[in-house]
């Protein structure tokens, strides 16, 4: 009984922040248009359609339902793939955090600079780890997707989650009118700016990501180092949470930065080199990154400010 009354008032790790990561992946298709065009293939459909007559077998009410609505059956598969890419993607980043920490409460890491290199490097370390959907049912192995479709860590989990989660997601239902007419939201998805490096966490669950549940989940793992700065700023533990989720905000502006270092350290030209044409290349695609926090809703400035707490 006490753990049941534990759960109920949420005293537990919620996995809706999770899901809202995954969502978010899935509607914003054209950040990820490589993995999303495998997701309509024929060979998808079919490795899908042999999973799911798998999973049902026994089962003929299932089945029957599965004939009179294959395609409805088929997105949730669809959503198990992203969820099995968001899988292998924290699967990677949980134990560099971890050991982030571990760094830090050994004195080793200290700095901004420092962590961000961490992270640059652990990037390139995993980056061409395979992204796949491989789904058990018995004692059968249902490669979804196969290893041998080539799927990265980087280029098909990585990047689109930042793009997905940092930047854009979807304003929290209830807050903003996807009727077109309201004109509440952009017009095209890439404009959207609902992510954490864009909310306020004052008014929780107002912008961005929905925090609340995520600050909640977080509060559960506090280091005593962290509580003991908290209670010596603003209401101390009456607005914890709130203190976390600005925390967090920050460390994400901290992890972006990695992102951009290392995509341009992927794809362009090293920061000392000393041809003029690769400089400009280089100027070009972090100008291109930073426009996106000169738009009304970036609230880098106060975000950076040690008032903002």
């Amino acid at each position: 009984m006490p753990k049941l009354l534990h759960h109920l008032n949420h005293d537990r790790i919620n996995m809706e922040f999770a899901e809202a990561c995954m969502r978010a992946m899935f509607w914003h298709e054209d950040i990820n248009p490589k993995f999303n065009a495998y997701l309509d293939s024929d060979e998808y459909k079919a490795n899908a359609d042999r999973a799911i007559k798998a999973y049902f077998k026994g089962n003929p009410v299932m089945q029957g339902m599965y004939k009179l609505f294959p395609n409805m059956f088929l997105e949730q598969v669809r959503q198990l793939s992203y969820y099995s890419n968001l899988g292998l993607f924290w699967e990677v980043m949980c134990p560099v955090f971890l050991e982030m920490s571990d760094l830090y409460d050994e004195g080793k890491m200290t700095t901004v600079k420092e962590a961000m290199e961490f992270l640059v490097n652990g990037i390139f370390a995993v980056a061409g780890r395979p992204i796949y959907h491989h789904a058990y049912i018995g004692d059968e192995c249902y490669e979804i997707i196969p290893k041998s479709q080539g799927f990265t860590w980087l280029y098909e989990a990585a990047l689109p989650y930042v793009e997905a989660v940092f930047y854009r997601t979807s304003p929290f239902r209830g807050t903003k009118s996807y009727n077109a007419q309201a004109k509440q939201v952009p017009d095209e998805q890439k404009d959207f700016h609902y992510g954490i490096l864009y909310a306020d966490v004052f008014p929780v669950g107002m912008a961005g990501i929905p925090p609340t549940l995520l600050m909640d989940d977080m509060w559960h793992f506090l280091p005593d180092y962290l509580k003991e700065y908290y209670q010596q700023h603003c209401r101390g533990e009456d607005d914890t949470l709130v203190q976390l989720g600005i925390t967090f905000q920050r460390s994400m502006y901290n992890v972006t930065s990695a992102v951009i270092q290392a995509l341009r350290q992927a794809l362009l030209y090293p920061l000392d080199d000393n041809n003029p044409e690769h400089l400009a290349k280089n100027r070009e695609f972090f100008t291109a990154q930073i426009n996106r926090f000169l738009r009304n809703e970036a609230r880098l400035e106060d975000i950076q400010s040690s008032n903002y707490r």
